[in-house]
């Protein structure tokens, strides 16, 4: 089947998953990209037909996809319509991300044809994982786009079992990370950070009050602040990098599935 379209659905509040997810698009080579930002609005019922494509792409916060993120898959719809899945984690490790990505997908009539894990920067302690994806990075994501669509140009991929992938069932809890962005004085109350804010945990009349119940610490409003006021520290904060640094420094490889096989391909 020749597939007309592909639609880019992600979300990326430090702009590292978009890459991931534009890279492997590219590598499909198809024509058309539409993208579906799910950080910067609200998601309107769509439904993408089985000669179409969808990459899902999302981070791992604490072994798990956002909750929020989560809540707007729901409004993708598909019938059969074969899909790309990836989770782009700092370092760590990405525990039951893919596989609950892969299920929420799969339930919403979507089928995965394939599956990726990719390392990038960490949101939290940048100085893990620092610069990626690199170079090498994204000729791996490019490689598993061009690998993905030659799967699907096989008729039997629809046939084939589920695709495996590791992870809990039940998942791991999903916790409230602790970790919060702080403000410095050079705010100067902009707002772009309350518009931003894709748990809406800013406060609009004094950006430097945060609902901590309600903030996720996915360092979108320190990443698009112009004056560079929005960061984390603090004593716990050095305490737990300084912890983070020593166990997570050493550079993990990125992981792929095919459906092919069932089984990961280090790149």
């Amino acid at each position: 089947m020749k597939y007309k379209k592909i639609h880019a659905i992600f979300f990326s509040a430090t702009g590292t998953t978009r890459k991931i997810i534009d890279t492997i698009a590219r590598g499909c080579d198809v024509n058309e990209i539409e993208r579906h930002d799910l950080l910067l609005k609200k998601q309107n019922d769509t439904y993408i037909p089985e000669n179409e494509i969808a990459i899902f792409g999302m981070p791992v916060y604490a072994g798990r996809i956002p909750a929020i993120s989560a809540e707007s898959l729901r409004h993708f719809t598909g019938k059969h319509t074969p899909a790309i899945i990836a989770c782009t984690y700092g370092n760590r490790a990405y525990d039951d991300a893919l596989l609950e990505l892969r299920n929420i997908v799969e339930e919403q009539g979507f089928i995965v044809v394939s599956a990726g894990a990719f390392i990038a920067q960490h949101s939290i302690f940048p100085h893990v994982g620092t610069g990626r994806p690199d170079i090498r990075d994204i000729a791996e994501a490019t490689e598993f786009g061009r690998k993905s669509i030659s799967i699907l140009s096989a008729s039997e991929w629809r046939e084939e079992k589920q695709l495996s992938l590791p992870g809990n069932n039940p998942y791991r809890e999903a916790g409230n990370i602790p970790l919060k962005p702080k403000t410095r004085r050079s705010c100067t109350r902009c707002g772009l950070c309350v518009q931003q804010c894709p748990a809406q945990a800013i406060d609009a009349e004094n950006p430097h009050r945060l609902d901590e119940s309600r903030c996720i610490s996915c360092a979108h409003c320190i990443a698009i602040c112009p004056r560079h006021a929005k960061h984390f520290g603090g004593i716990l904060y050095r305490l737990a990098s300084r912890k983070f640094s020593k166990k997570f420094s050493t550079p993990l490889h990125n992981e792929v599935f095919y459906k092919e096989s069932s089984f990961p391909a280090k790149e």
